[in-house]
C-alpha cells in the first residue's frame, strides 16, 4: 500500500515536472500571426480601445480576456504570455490529477498521474508557433470541468446549487470565448439530462439543473452585456456573432478542401497511435462511467462536427479541440494493453516490470518525441521556433519609424509588435480575404479619411485590395511610394511624409 502510494506521488511529480520542462522549452516560441493579433487586440484593450469598435475580428472576446491577463499578470514578451499559459496548463495538470483518481479507471495506480501528460505534453510537444496558445487548445480546460462538474453533479446531492452554479459560469466562459463551441455545451446537457431523467422528474431537472445553470451562465454574459451597451457597440457584436459568419461560412473561395486534408494529415500523423488505442478503449468504458464517457465521447464527436462545420477555415489548430477526449481514451487504452502485456511477460521483479511500462509509454509518445527532439536539434530557423519569420519583413521599418507615425498591415500583425506600433485603423489586415463588400467599402472611407505614414501590403493582397474596391488600390498608389520591398510583400511610404 505504501509502495503504491510512493509510486503514485513519484509518477505525479515526474509528470509535473516533463510537462514544465516541455512548456519552458517551447516558451521561446514565437507568436504566431493569429496570436500576434491577439496581444495586438489586448494591448489595444489595455490603452483604453473599445472591442470590435477599434480593431474589428470575428472571434468572441474570450481569447483577447486570456492574453489581456497575460500581459498584465507577467507581460506582453513573447516568453510571458508562454509562460503564463505553461501556468494555465499546470493548473490545469492539478485538475486532472485530483479528478480522474475518482473514477478509478485504471488497473495500473500510477496511470491516473499520466493523464495530463497525455493531454497537456502532447500538446507542447506537437505545437508550432502555429498551433501553440490558440483558443481551440485552451478551451479544453473548462470544456474538461464542465464534464466532471456535471458528472459529480450526476453521482451526487451535494452542493447541487453551487456545482450547477459553476456549470453556467463555465458555459458562459466557452460561449463567449467561441460562439460556435454551443453545439458541444448542448450535447452535454442533453446527455445530463437525459441520464437524470431516469431518476428525476423534470420539475427537478427545472428546478435543481436549469435554474441555477442559467442563473450562473448570466454571470459572464451580463457583464459582457454591460460592456456592450455601455460603449454602445450592440450592433457591431450583433454583425460579429450572428450576421457576419453566415455570410462568411458562404464564401466558396474560401472552402478549400486541401487545406482540411492538410490539417488532418499533420494532426493524424502526430496522433495517430493515441487515436488506435482511444478505439480500443471504446469497448473497454465501464457501464459505472457511461454518463462520464457519454460526455467524453460527446465531445469527440461533436466536436470534429464543429471543426467540419468551420469550412472557411479548416486549420490544423482547430484540431487541438480533440486532445481531452482522445488523450483520456487513449490512456484507458494503454493500460489495457500493458496489463495484459506485464500478464504475458510476467516480470519477477518490480523494477523490470516499471522499466517495460516506461518503454511502451515512451513507444507511444514516440512522435510526440521526435517532434520535440527536432525542435531542439533542428539548425534552422525551426530552433526551439524562436526565429522570428517576420523580423526580416519588419527591420528597415523598425529603424525609422516613430512612435507617433501611423502603420497599417495588410498581413501579418506580427509586425506591428516587431515596430510596437498599434494600430490606428479598425479595419483587420490580417483576414481581409473573409472581409465582406460593405467592409470593404468601409476601409475605403477609414483609409481615405485616416490615412497611415506606412503601408504594407503582403504579396497577392495587391490584387485582393485592387479586385474588391479599385479605389483604394488607386489611392495608395497614387498617394503612396514604395518604400522597401521584402520576401513577403511591400511597404509603402506616404509621399507627403517622404
Amino acid at each position: 500500500m505504501i509502495l503504491q502510494y510512493i509510486e503514485s506521488r513519484l509518477a505525479i511529480i515526474t509528470t509535473l515536472l516533463l510537462i514544465i520542462t516541455v512548456g519552458l522549452i517551447k516558451s521561446p516560441t514565437v507568436l504566431g500571426g493569429d496570436q500576434s493579433l491577439f496581444v495586438v487586440i489586448a494591448q489595444l484593450l489595455d490603452s483604453g480601445k473599445v472591442l470590435y469598435k477599434d480593431l474589428f475580428d470575428y472571434k468572441q472576446p474570450g481569447i483577447f480576456l486570456f492574453y489581456l491577463a497575460a500581459g498584465k499578470t507577467i507581460g506582453w514578451s513573447d516568453i510571458s504570455i508562454h509562460l503564463f499559459e505553461l501556468g494555465y496548463w499546470v493548473l490545469f495538470s492539478a485538475i486532472l490529477f485530483h479528478s480522474i483518481k475518482e473514477y478509478q479507471l485504471f488497473r495500473l495506480d500510477y496511470f491516473n498521474a499520466l493523464l495530463p501528460l497525455f493531454i497537456v505534453g502532447v500538446y507542447y510537444c506537437n505545437a508550432t508557433f502555429f498551433q501553440l496558445t490558440q483558443l481551440e487548445a485552451l478551451i479544453n480546460f473548462p470544456l474538461f470541468l464542465i464534464v466532471w462538474l456535471l458528472d459529480k453533479a450526476y453521482k451526487t446531492d451535494n452542493n447541487l446549487f453551487v456545482t450547477y452554479l459553476a456549470v453556467g459560469v463555465l458555459i458562459g466562459i466557452v460561449i463567449l470565448s467561441k460562439l460556435v463551441f454551443a453545439p458541444i455545451i448542448f450535447s452535454f446537457l442533453l446527455i445530463h439530462f437525459i441520464f437524470t431523467i431516469k431518476y428525476k422528474n423534470f420539475r427537478y431537472i427545472i428546478n435543481k439543473q436549469l435554474l441555477p445553470i442559467i442563473l450562473g451562465l448570466m454571470l459572464p454574459v451580463s457583464m459582457f452585456l454591460v460592456y456592450i451597451f455601455t460603449h454602445q457597440i450592440e450592433n457591431l457584436v450583433l454583425d460579429i456573432f450572428f450576421i457576419i459568419p453566415a455570410s462568411v461560412i458562404g464564401l466558396a473561395d474560401q472552402i478549400d478542401p486541401s487545406r482540411l486534408y492538410g490539417s488532418i494529415s499533420w494532426f493524424g500523423r502526430k496522433m495517430i497511435l493515441l487515436v488506435l488505442l482511444a478505439a480500443i478503449a471504446f469497448f473497454l468504458i465501464p457501464k459505472r462511467e457511461f454518463h462520464f464517457f457519454g460526455l467524453v465521447l460527446s465531445w469527440g464527436i461533436v466536436g470534429l462536427v464543429v471543426i467540419l462545420m468551420q469550412k472557411t477555415s479548416w486549420w490544423s489548430y482547430q484540431l487541438q479541440l480533440l486532445y481531452v477526449p482522445i488523450g483520456l481514451l487513449a490512456l484507458l487504452g494503454l493500460d489495457f494493453v500493458l496489463y495484459h502485456l506485464l500478464l504475458i511477460a510476467n516480470p519477477k521483479r518490480q523494477f523490470i516490470a516499471n522499466l517495460i511500462v516506461i518503454a511502451v509509454v515512451a513507444l507511444v509518445l514516440n512522435n510526440q518525441i521526435t517532434s520535440l527532439r527536432q525542435g531542439i536539434m533542428s539548425k534552422n530557423y525551426t530552433k526551439l521556433d524562436s526565429f522570428d519569420y517576420a523580423k526580416d519583413d519588419a527591420a528597415k521599418i523598425m529603424k525609422v519609424i516613430k512612435p507617433e507615425e501611423a502603420v497599417f498591415i495588410c498581413g501579418n500583425p506580427r509586425m506591428y509588435v516587431l515596430t510596437s506600433n498599434l494600430p490606428e485603423l479598425s479595419t483587420n489586415g490580417w483576414i481581409l480575404e473573409y472581409y465582406l463588400d460593405y467592409q470593404w467599402e468601409a476601409f475605403y472611407e477609414e483609409f481615405k479619411n485616416k490615412p497611415p505614414v506606412y503601408l504594407f501590403v503582403k504579396n497577392d493582397y495587391d490584387k485582393l485590395i485592387e479586385s474588391k474596391v479599385e479605389r483604394l488600390w488607386e489611392l495608395i498608389i497614387n498617394d503612396y511610394s514604395e518604400y522597401d520591398i521584402v520576401e513577403n510583400g511591400k511597404w509603402y511610404k506616404k509621399n507627403s511624409q517622404l
